[in-house]
């Protein structure tokens, strides 16, 4: 389960930091603003990782290690891309937090935002044939489709050859989980997650607007490759169960005035985002006149 801050802090005599792990395709993004706008006291560390490649992660621990102290202390949140290990080269303690999702549906929405990012040619096809399903140009969006939520909680990603991951990858991600992890939240209760986050991290009552979400209209996936999706994410599947036991555990902890929070929540945050969608649209309109006015 997850250790308070405040024990934390007995222990070691030093302040916690937090580490924002942001699994691809899990509302990351939407969360590094709530992050933002939660942690605003104090300085950010980004991996800034575009490639998930061994390199960059070792340069990116590296990095930390090399900072000066004086300047590595400023720093209360690391977040970014990363698989687990982050902690490591920090001189203090740091508590995780992290969110899942159910498995296929990440995978899928992963795979189409590569192709709708033209990761591949437009005539590209999966050959389910092939060892490396035709992916073995893009080493670590191969690893992104297999498992990866176990892959990166493991901390043992680059180790792991595409369609390697073993039981034992998977009982070293849930023992990371339950000693490092403050909270885990899922994708599919992301705003219940955040009430959640109010009690154990003392996150403020914050609004937010979704962000980078996949398009509607995506290409979709053959019912072939949806099938093979769920026969090798079987461990993120485990994985994912042991996490959803975890947080409702947490839910009936904190009883029916977590519920009451929530229904709360969600009015307020509609009238938000409707808010939100009528002053895009104004602005919208108003550059349309703009230009217009000056002939373009």
């Amino acid at each position: 389960m997850h250790m308070p801050a405040k024990t934390l802090r007995a222990v070691s005599g030093l302040k916690p930091r937090t580490i924002f792990f942001h699994i691809p395709k899990t509302a990351g993004m939407t969360l590094r603003g709530l992050f933002v706008r939660n942690y605003r006291r104090t300085a950010h560390f980004n991996t800034d990782l575009k490639n998930l490649s061994l390199e960059e992660w070792q340069g990116c621990l590296q990095r930390l290690r090399n900072m000066p102290k004086d300047e590595l202390d400023r720093y209360g949140v690391f977040k970014g891309h990363m698989i687990f290990g982050l902690h490591e080269a920090l001189p203090w303690p740091a508590g995780y937090i992290t969110f899942l999702r159910e498995p296929v549906s990440r995978v899928i929405s992963h795979y189409q935002m590569v192709r709708l990012k033209r990761g591949y040619p437009s005539d590209y096809e999966i050959d389910l044939s092939k060892a490396d399903w035709n992916l073995g140009v893009n080493p670590a969006f191969l690893r992104a489709l297999d498992n990866y939520q176990t892959r990166a909680l493991s901390g043992a990603d680059f180790e792991i050859p595409f369609g390697a991951c073993m039981k034992k990858h998977l009982k070293l991600a849930k023992e990371n989980m339950d000693r490092h992890f403050k909270f885990v939240g899922l994708t599919e209760q992301f705003d219940l997650s955040l009430m959640l986050l109010r009690k154990i991290c003392g996150w403020g009552w914050r609004y937010y607007v979704p962000d980078n979400v996949a398009p509607k209209k995506s290409r979709p996936v053959p019912p072939n490759v949806v099938e093979a999706f769920r026969e090798l994410n079987g461990l993120d599947s485990e994985l994912y169960r042991y996490a959803r036991e975890r947080f409702e555990r947490l839910v009936k902890q904190y009883g029916w005035k977590l519920k009451t929070e929530l229904d709360l929540y969600r009015l307020g945050n509609s009238a938000h985002q409707s808010l939100h969608r009528l002053r895009h649209k104004a602005q919208r309109q108003l550059g349309i006149e703009r230009r217009r006015a000056v002939g373009t």
